[in-house]
């Protein structure tokens, strides 16, 4: 932290059914100084994707939805222009292989708070492919958007109270919501950046939330929420059955790009399979990361967007030290 001067960050380990280390470090604001503890919430950026990918898994698992349908076939009322979007399926926006671009602006300072933002922003769109469906990987937070607006349509609620009550709340993620404005003031962070000449760290004055960029980007939460929902999700995965749909998520979804799954970015950590996701928006990053065969979860959570580097340098070392040590 000294060295790459993050104001605050929290860290969680999870082996098997246990949370075996859940801290924080340093402080949530350098305007506010207060310390960072294991509870403190803090914006989790791109972490949000695994959420809305097991969502939309388990109206799949429900029957309610197949991973081969196409997005006009349940948003018949997308406004495009281009006649590719006709070939885009739930599997395309999933695994970022839709054709559709990235957000480019978030616009952060409109802080919009209403039921119906998702639906508004969606709806407004005119939508232009990059590329043909099932042709590229194209890393799309718009598509994952789009995602969030079809839980939305199946599940006659909200896109936030449907993750808050069959997850979050599910999880025992009771501090965890994707409504920043439902934090409690007492567990939030602030942001913070770099002067790119000077050097010198500052507080950002508008905090990364919009309730339309909910299923890509604002998923708030903890360290211990966040092992809660690891525990959770590995059990998940070693179920046993068959069938279980979870397991497609962690899987390639892609031949060409082999790295990603639904939701999941894969990878490997001491030749291990490696299951997660980095986040980053502005004034915050995050680094999630979970060994299925070995049982064990790291997450990283930090209240600044520069020298990011320091997530992979501090989680994929503790990785390597709990696969060495083993009997947890």
């Amino acid at each position: 932290m000294d060295n790459y001067n993050i104001p605050g960050l929290a860290i969680g380990l999870v082996a098997k059914d246990t949370i075996l280390y859940a801290a924080g470090y340093g402080i949530k604001s350098i305007k506010n100084p207060q310390p960072v503890n294991e509870n403190t919430i803090f914006h989790t950026a791109s972490v949000s994707k695994l959420f809305t990918a097991q969502a939309m898994m388990m109206l799949v698992e429900n029957g309610e939805i197949s991973l081969n349908e196409k997005l006009l076939s349940i948003i018949p009322e997308l406004n495009h222009t281009d006649q590719r979007v006709e070939d885009i399926t739930i599997l395309n926006l999933l695994n970022h292989t839709s054709g559709l671009p990235d957000v480019h602006n978030y616009h952060w300072g409109n802080n919009n708070q209403s039921e119906k933002s998702l639906e508004d922003y969606i709806l407004s769109l005119n939508l232009k492919l990059k590329s043909e469906p099932s042709t590229q990987y194209i890393y799309s937070n718009l598509g994952y958007n789009i995602l969030g607006y079809i839980i939305e349509k199946l599940t006659n609620t909200s896109f936030d109270n449907y993750l808050k009550e069959n997850i979050l709340n599910a999880y025992g993620m009771n501090s965890s919501d994707f409504r920043y404005f439902k934090i409690p003031d007492s567990l939030k962070t602030s942001p913070h950046s770099k002067h790119w000449i000077t050097g010198k760290i500052y507080e950002l004055k508008t905090y990364p939330y919009t309730r339309e960029h909910a299923p890509s980007s604002t998923l708030n939460s903890s360290a211990t929420d966040l092992c809660k929902w690891m525990i959770s999700f590995m059990k998940m995965l070693d179920s046993g059955n068959s069938e279980n749909v979870f397991d497609e998520m962690t899987e390639p979804g892609f031949s060409a790009y082999p790295h990603i799954g639904l939701g999941f970015q894969l990878s490997k950590v001491e030749s291990r399979k490696a299951i997660g996701h980095y986040g980053g928006d502005k004034g915050f990053r995050s680094y999630l990361l979970m060994i299925p065969e070995e049982k064990i979860g790291l997450v990283l959570l930090a209240n600044c967007d520069y020298e990011e580097d320091f997530r992979q340098e501090i989680i994929h070392q503790i990785a390597k030290r709990m696969l060495t040590c083993g009997n947890f």
